[in-house]
């Protein structure tokens, strides 16, 4: 069984420049006339039509005289006039294979191979593994060095999880019609979704002090040595208590530091300046700190990240993201969507509040003035 990999296509086009053919041309052609040859140099990879049309494909410039361009390698197929000739950077894609979700060049998966102009994806094949993660570059195989794209997301070989941001992504494009998917880029789109991810996760924490605490974290504490870095991500302090005498430390303000320094036999205290954790009096022996804390939400930034909501609630995320390409669309219908989702994240609360064995809740009222 070989395992399908597809690069796609529709990203070299983003931002290019393009010119329109000024008259028809038949199949077999060395030289083409567009109505603006300064968008062009020599050396030039050219997509004439779009990619997905079946005549569709791509000529590299060795020359430009005013508006007319030409080519080494005459057409393949004819082009109306105002055929649509784009600039991409590459001509190939390379595909690779990793055993784990880190981006390596070491196994290439076939060799360099030519972008198909006539779909929007190209497409191979990998019938040597069936575990894994696939990759892709695109390759511009005529420049000297060589100029080589930054890599694709990674494409497990398993398939995306229900709630990775790839499948979450793919449910919304699906939701708008053709006209609005081509409207929404997929840069807004993983945006949308990681500010919606954020909007959830920040209600779950006005509710429930559990769902984005760490595991234990070990601060090693030495005697004559007062502060200490906090872990990566650190949000704020959920628990810490010394493990060597097994009990709870207690917090002290900043601002009594100074003054609960002055006697060496107080009872240690913790406190938090910028992204330090302090310990008051000075320790004057060594002994373990066991710290939990609260995490900051971290941003989704690969189709094979996957989104961690109680009870598999990722599915509400889609309608922020429709609320917000109904903004963008200007369709009217975006306060419908922003109703359903705020909706959602209330339900979203209270399931997740059960996870504290119902403790009190409190909310911020919708006529609130904060």
């Amino acid at each position: 069984m070989s395992i399908i990999l597809k690069a796609d296509n529709r990203a070299l086009t983003k931002g290019s420049k393009y010119s329109f053919l000024t008259d028809n041309y038949s199949s077999g052609v060395s030289a083409i006339g567009v109505d603006n040859g300064t968008n062009y140099s020599e050396g030039d990879h050219i997509l004439l039509g779009n990619f997905g049309q079946e005549s569709s494909e791509i000529r590299t410039i060795s020359s430009v005289s005013d508006n007319t361009l030409n080519f080494a390698t005459a057409t393949s197929f004819s082009h109306s006039e105002s055929t649509k000739v784009t600039v991409i950077p590459y001509n190939q894609v390379i595909f690779y294979h990793t055993t784990t979700a880190t981006y390596a060049t070491d196994t290439m998966v076939g060799t360099p191979m030519d972008i198909q102009p006539d779909s929007n994806f190209t497409i191979t094949s990998d019938s040597t593994y069936s575990t894994g993660f696939g990759w892709y570059v695109f390759y511009n195989s005529t420049t000297t060095p060589t100029k080589v794209s930054t890599n694709s997301n990674a494409i497990p070989y398993t398939g995306f999880a229900e709630n990775s941001v790839k499948k979450i992504l793919d449910s919304f494009f699906s939701l708008l019609n053709q006209k609005e998917s081509k409207l929404i880029s997929n840069a807004e789109a993983f945006r949308w979704l990681n500010e919606s991810y954020n909007n959830a996760k920040i209600s779950l924490n006005l509710i429930n002090n559990e769902y984005t605490v760490s595991t234990e974290y070990p601060i090693s504490v030495t005697s004559g040595i007062k502060e200490y870095a906090l872990p990566t991500g650190f949000f704020s302090v959920r628990s810490l208590y010394n493990d060597s005498e097994d009990k709870k430390i207690e917090l002290i303000d900043l601002e009594d530091v100074s003054n609960w320094d002055s006697n060496s036999g107080n009872t240690i205290k913790f406190y938090l300046r910028g992204s330090y954790i302090g310990f008051s009096p000075t320790p004057s022996s060594a002994f373990t700190a066991i710290l939990r804390h609260k995490s900051n939400i971290s941003s989704l930034s690969s189709y094979y990240d996957e989104i961690d909501l109680p009870n598999n609630s990722y599915f509400i995320l889609l309608d922020w993201l429709m609320y917000r390409s109904c903004q963008k669309l200007g369709n009217g219908r975006e306060m419908q969507y922003l109703q359903i989702f705020n909706g959602n994240i209330e339900r979203l609360k209270f399931v997740n509040h059960k996870r504290d064995n119902y403790k009190d809740v409190w909310t911020i009222s919708d006529t609130a003035n904060v």
